[in-house]
């Protein structure tokens, strides 16, 4: 009785290794997903420039840019925002100066970064176009650039920094 004991003891701690590995997997799966779950913002843009790219015979934009500002953002932000037709019919109402909400939405690439895609621009819904090359952004942080205590010139950053992350997180890449 006492041998069969001993033997028993080495299966249960094998068991519960299984069992802790697999609840460890599981734990490890479920933390990764939940940091590079979809989120999304909205915040207020100004419209910098509104452009109808192609129109039909009778004249109606099919294709349409909408360059905006994100004013509340540090630095100087600029997207433009390519849509189809039926963005275009709903955006081209839109005036430069104007200031609108946006909607964002953030995902995780299979590239292994984030990106952000405009979804709604005031009250124009936009279907991204996974093909589309004109769309684009740039986002950069800009600060005097001083030498000696005089102001010489500025400096940008490409690459946003924590301090633009803060205040509008959807530009947050990694």
């Amino acid at each position: 009785m006492h041998v069969g004991a001993c033997v028993e003891r080495p299966r249960r701690r094998r068991r519960c290794a299984s069992c802790v590995a697999l609840v460890a997997t599981l734990a490890t799966a479920l933390a990764v997903s939940a940091c590079h779950r979809p989120k999304h913002y909205e915040t207020t843009v100004e419209i910098t420039r509104v452009s109808t790219v192609r129109t039909d015979e009778a004249k109606k934009p099919l294709v349409l840019d909408v360059e905006v500002a994100y004013s509340e953002c540090p630095g100087g932000q600029l997207e433009v925002v390519r849509g189809g037709a039926d963005f275009a019919s709903c955006a081209q109402k839109l005036k430069v100066g104007d200031k609108v909400k946006v909607g964002i939405d953030h995902e995780w690439t299979e590239e292994g970064h984030y990106k952000w895609t405009v979804r709604t621009l005031g009250e124009c819904s936009r279907v991204a176009d996974p093909n589309d090359e004109a769309s684009y952004a740039l986002v950069r942080e800009c600060d005097d650039w001083t030498v000696n205590g005089t102001r010489v010139g500025f400096q940008c950053r490409y690459i946003p920094e924590q301090n633009l992350v803060d205040k509008c997180p959807w530009f947050k890449r990694r």
